[in-house]
């Protein structure tokens, strides 16, 4: 059982680089993921289509091409925790997350007694099918599990202090579209109030040395970040890459069409 490369990185204080598919299906964009070099892939099944069947099948591609597979729940929920990692996710991002209460509930729920709640199986992708040493596993799961949190609102960083003080949680995500909507500025992630709440949170995970993150399809916003030393940056998304790709290229081809139809 190796360290599980997300949670060595960050706890090691070293950057780490990965995306999200929230509509692609197919085990190539996971080897093409994993080929170009991304430390890890979180499956959207906060917003994606994906069922628990599909979610485990790409789970199982990740794991054996080196990219580390996280998902994205759509709520707390044990059920959903649980099948997920035995599935053999490793790592867990719980979106919209406010309270102190909160946090409380994912780490039971996410993690082994004496720590948490979460029941154990032998016949399931998370121990590769093998057999294991139990004892060993259990302390190897609950110190290997990046248990990550998403703030995407304005209430959760006023309370990310008393968030943060709850051990448990390896790192936080922020959303800036929520944030933003959260404060009535629907679209406007760069306005004035939303960079100083990204401010804030700099120094409110800095003062508890939690790795923090932003998910952006902005290369150099993301580039500023992480010269500052942020160390979780979420890139893009298989739609987004594909809205800038054809966003920037297919005019560039249109043009060409009326020029030679001219």
């Amino acid at each position: 059982m190796n360290p599980n490369p997300i949670t060595q990185a960050l706890k090691e204080g070293r950057a780490v680089i990965g995306t999200m598919i929230v509509q692609a299906r197919s085990p190539a964009f996971i080897q093409l993921f994993a080929e170009y070099g991304l430390d890890f892939v979180f499956i959207d099944m906060e917003h994606g289509p994906y069922t628990m069947e599909i979610a485990a099948d790409l789970i199982q591609v990740a794991r054996l091409a080196g990219i580390t597979p996280m998902v994205r729940v759509p709520e707390i929920g044990y059920q959903l925790y649980a099948r997920l990692l035995d599935a053999g996710a490793q790592g867990i991002m719980t979106p919209r997350v406010e309270s102190a209460a909160q946090v409380r509930e994912i780490v039971k729920y996410t993690k082994y007694p004496p720590v948490g709640q979460r029941g154990f199986s032998r016949l399931a992708g998370h121990v590769n099918y093998s057999e294991i040493d139990f004892g060993h596993f259990i302390s190897h799961a609950n110190d290997n599990l990046p248990n990550i949190i998403q703030i995407e609102s304005k209430t959760a960083v006023d309370n990310l202090d008393e968030i943060l003080s709850v051990p448990g949680i390896d790192a936080i995500m922020v959303g800036p579209d929520d944030l933003a909507l959260s404060m009535g500025l629907v679209g406007n992630t760069r306005h004035r109030m939303i960079e100083e709440m990204l401010e804030h949170i700099f120094e409110i995970c800095g003062a508890h040395h939690t790795p923090w993150g932003l998910h952006l399809p902005d290369a150099e916003r993301l580039t500023g970040w992480l010269q500052r030393g942020m160390k979780f940056a979420t890139f893009s998304s298989d739609i987004w890459m594909m809205q800038q790709v054809l966003g920037q290229d297919l005019p560039r081809l249109r043009a060409i069409l009326s020029e030679t139809a001219s």
